[in-house]
């Protein structure tokens, strides 16, 4: 097929009145987009600010260009469909050029021939190539979404289908438009014309908002998942009552950027399909109560509550802020935000649907989720011998957490980590008096328990001079690392998990294996706060292969892990049998046929304990294999780059 330049070359003429004709379109299609999109942008723009969202501007547009570009968060669990729509999305980015000079040819002007001039053939063939990709791709997706219901999980549309169709007729358009034969070309120019003076409004008045909206929804996104604006309870306290706002009660205290999540999401059902609670047929749908969020603002009604407009009291109470959703959303949807700011909102100021008072009550009480007296977790140190934390150069400092400390059937993996300390001549010692961390308290909305509770820790690791910190519990690594600062940020001591730190040991050569080989094969679970929050996967898979034992990875692994339901609290929450998440959970570990299951978190072992035959925590078949003892291996180098960020 020859390839021409179109309009001119090719004898086309256009009259004044069709130039005329053409402005008036360009500028009334113009103007209305404008004023819708305005009313649209006044919408998001009334919800108030909850933080800066300016800065680290290097990182945050380093971030926006690689998930804009690459399309690393659409090709994500998808990559076949994702794939088809980056093909789709950088074929628009590369016709922008094109759709100018079209509508320029109008108007017997170019701005292409004088650029390129002699590279224009070139250009030109290569732009065939990728109209012809994006028609391809656009037809694959539409034949998924409208052909193969049953493997498609995105809802069908009609705003949908007009969509593909005008995107594959702009492509068939502009090739037809430069073929050496084209068919009906000034009827064909005008149709081109036509379809992109309409698609502007099209995409305002659908889903497809998110072509405009997500590079901005993701460049304002926060720095991590799970990254929370604390309450300034102080000044709170001092506020007028009219200006109290006690977390997401009302629909005017949604912020702007929550308001903007709302328009951008592509309702694509990825964060639903990802939600343990939705997977195990709770009322909790994360698509859900974004699209109710969107209606809510669209019906204009400021004074509306949160629970009674966007999601449901009971909904709430299904979450364990596993990250799943957020983790899975392909324009950067902030799901976690809306959900522990409408906890709040029941905690600290409407006081209904609350689902964690007695977890509240307990920790006010006893200092611990289970309701135990503090002499339990000192008997267990002192049953176990273990030495008193002194503060001395190189001294680990071993937080417990409230599960290791409270709870007496996982007493042998405190143990086993205690010998493997041990063993590696490790020098460590724990505290007397350990403070829960508020992890559990802060998702379930209670903001003044947590901030109390998190104060309280962080005056006796100071006290203490605690410079390295190391935990068995990924909700208590996520909270001292990311959530128990110091006012004046002087203090920041090394805290990481214990598979990164008998990782270490194992690289140091300071712990020495017998291994099992072929004959120890394990199911491993990777904690939702260990893997998706702070990505530490590959270190207790190492520690694993060290000892011999050969994983067997479930269907849902490393960043896309199904939670085991105890988030939140949920390990000690009392559920009817078929609102429980872990049996979901359950059933791949079942599934995989595997006899052992190994945890390494205390909550994942409460919750999945009974899974298989064997559930094992990570440190008790390091502490076996130590017992093994002989000759071991010893692990290459790695790149231990998680270890105490």
């Amino acid at each position: 097929m020859a390839l021409r330049w179109p309009g001119r070359e090719m004898g086309m003429e256009f009259q004044f009145s069709e130039k005329l004709l053409l402005a008036l379109l360009i500028l009334s299609s113009a103007g209305l987009f404008v004023w819708n999109l305005r009313a649209k942008i006044g919408l998001i723009l009334e919800g108030p600010t909850d933080r800066v969202r300016t800065d680290h501007l290097g990182k945050r547009l380093a971030r926006t260009v690689r998930e804009v570009l690459l399309q690393t968060r659409v090709i994500g669990q998808r990559p076949v469909v994702g794939a088809l729509h980056a093909a789709v999305f950088l074929g628009f980015l590369l016709f922008a050029i094109e759709t100018v000079e079209h509508f320029l040819e109008g108007f017997s002007f170019s701005i292409l021939e004088p650029l390129l001039g002699p590279a224009l053939p070139g250009f030109r063939a290569g732009m065939t190539g990728v109209a012809a990709v994006v028609a391809v791709a656009i037809l694959g997706l539409a034949f998924r979404r409208f052909v193969l219901v049953k493997t498609s999980p995105d809802p069908r549309s009609v705003t949908s289908g007009i969509v593909a169709l005008f995107i594959f007729l702009l492509m068939v358009s502009y090739l037809n438009g430069i073929s050496s034969n084209p068919v009906a070309p000034h009827a064909n120019w005008w149709l081109h014309a036509i379809i992109i003076l309409v698609f502007p409004h099209l995409i305002l008045k659908s889903k497809h908002f998110h072509i405009l909206m997500a590079p901005i929804t993701l460049f304002f996104r926060g720095e991590r998942l799970g990254d929370y604006v604390p309450l300034d309870l102080e000044a709170l306290a001092e506020a007028d009552v009219e200006e109290v706002c006690l977390g997401l009660e009302k629909v005017r205290n949604l912020p702007w950027k929550m308001r903007m999540d709302f328009f951008t999401c592509v309702e694509c059902r990825r964060c639903t399909e990802a939600c343990p609670a939705a997977q195990a047929g709770t009322a909790l749908d994360p698509r859900g109560f974004i699209l109710a969020g969107r209606q809510t603002l669209r019906a204009g009604r400021p004074d509306d509550q949160v629970s009674d407009t966007v999601i449901s009291d009971e909904a709430l109470g299904f979450c364990v802020t596993c990250g799943a959703c957020e983790n899975g959303c392909p324009v950067g949807v902030e799901h976690l935000q809306l959900l522990v700011g409408a906890k709040r909102a029941q905690a600290l100021a409407t006081g209904k649907g609350v689902v964690a008072s007695d977890y509240f009550r307990a920790i006010e009480t006893y200092g611990n989720p289970f309701g135990q007296p503090r002499a339990d977790r000192r008997k267990l140190i002192s049953d176990l011998e273990m030495p008193r934390f002194s503060g001395a150069d190189g001294e680990w400092l071993l937080w417990l957490g409230c599960v290791w400390g409270y709870n007496p059937e996982l007493r042998s993996a405190v143990r086993a980590f205690q010998e493997v300390l041990n063993t590696a001549g490790t020098r460590w010692g724990v505290l007397d008096e350990e403070p829960c961390c508020g992890h559990h308290s802060r998702r379930q909305g209670d903001e003044a328990q947590f901030q109390d509770l998190a104060r309280r820790s962080l005056e006796i690791l100071r006290q203490k001079k605690a410079k390295q910190i190391v935990t068995p519990c990924p909700h208590c690594l996520h909270t001292l690392r990311r959530e128990h600062s110091s006012p004046d940020g002087d203090y920041r001591p090394q805290i990481v998990h214990y598979s990164e730190l008998m990782h270490t040991l194992v690289v140091e050569g300071r712990l020495q294996f017998k291994p099992n080989g072929a004959q120890r094969e394990a199911a491993y679970h990777d904690p939702c706060y260990l893997a998706r929050y702070e990505a530490i996967i590959d270190a207790p898979r190492a520690v694993l292969a060290a000892t011999g034992t050969t994983v067997r990875e479930l269907p849902h692994r490393r960043g896309q892990t199904l939670c085991c339901g105890g988030g939140a609290a949920g390990f000690v929450r009392e559920l009817e049998p078929e609102q429980r998440l872990d049996r979901v959970r359950r059933a791949e570990i079942v599934g995989s046929g595997a006899d052992l299951l190994v945890t390494a978190c205390p909550e994942c072992r409460m919750m999945l304990g009974a899974a298989v035959d064997q559930t094992k925590d990570l440190a008790e078949v390091v502490a076996e294999s130590v017992r093994a003892g002989q000759a071991g291996t010893r692990l290459a180098e790695p790149e231990l780059t998680a270890l105490g960020k």
